[in-house]
């Protein structure tokens, strides 16, 4: 008897575990476009040659930016304008950060992206959001050097003296010189840039001091690199924010080759 019981129990689990998964996978396709307005989301937010269409009140909760923009300076305007972002991007950051059905998760291919966005129009929840994920998820951002960057670059507008931001300026000062040195660091304040190199440059005195030592030499290695660490925080205190008519993204360039 407990034998049959226990095998209707099993069988009614995998259907249960079967149907949610097909559930998720439903989920996880049917994230809105917002491209139709609705009786409760007719507020139009425009990019490039695209239309969608918001609730104004939720913007407004998410963002004192929005809510000063949208109900008091133009209360009468039905429509905003996204500069120098692609439709993409605005559709992306929608999609995480509303609740139509689902709100879209945050992950390591789009956090550097909401972040951006979210520091641009002052929404406070959002960038709490973000600066958790990129905590638990520093390790695996450091695998793409690309990603590091746009998320250094974000959490620097964010909340430069934060944990997280002394985390992600300890991974790019692990990456090797050459890459390094071909990042768009005038995107990033100059600060930051030169706390980068100081990491970059006490590791490699560090390594230098621990040869020395295991030769047997007494004598910690000379200071290496200091007037590069001149010149480099000379010019990325000196930085300017590049424009780039051609290229839209809300996001940091980068040349890195992987």
């Amino acid at each position: 008897m407990s034998d049959n019981l226990s095998a209707r129990w099993h069988r009614l689990l995998d259907m249960t575990n079967r149907d949610a998964s097909e559930d998720v996978v439903i989920a996880r396709s049917s994230y809105d476009d917002f491209s139709q307005p609705t009786p409760w989301r007719t507020f139009e937010i425009s990019a490039g040659n695209r239309s969608f269409f918001v609730n104004a009140g939720w913007l407004a909760e998410l963002s004192p930016y929005f809510a000063e923009e949208l109900f008091v300076r133009k209360p009468n305007s039905k429509r905003y304008v996204i500069e120098q972002a692609t439709p993409e991007e605005v559709l992306e950051l929608l999609r995480c950060i509303t609740f139509c059905p689902m709100r879209k998760p945050l992950t390591v291919k789009n956090v550097s992206l909401v972040l951006t966005f979210a520091n641009r129009f002052e929404m406070r929840p959002v960038q709490a959001r973000c600066e958790s994920f990129i905590a638990l998820n520093a390790t695996t951002l450091s695998r793409d050097k690309t990603k590091l960057f746009q998320v250094t670059c974000a959490m620097s507008q964010c909340d430069p003296n934060s944990s997280t931001m002394s985390v992600l300026v300890d991974k790019l000062a692990g990456i090797k010189e050459d890459e390094l040195s071909r990042l768009h660091f005038a995107e990033m304040p100059g600060d930051v840039v030169a706390e980068v190199y100081a990491q970059k440059l006490q590791r490699t005195k560090d390594k230098k001091s621990a040869r020395y030592m295991a030769a047997g030499d007494g004598e910690d290695s000379p200071p290496v690199g200091c007037c590069f660490t001149q010149w480099a925080t000379s010019m990325f205190r000196r930085r300017h924010r590049l424009t780039h008519p051609d290229d839209q993204s809300i996001l940091p360039p980068s040349n890195i080759q992987d």
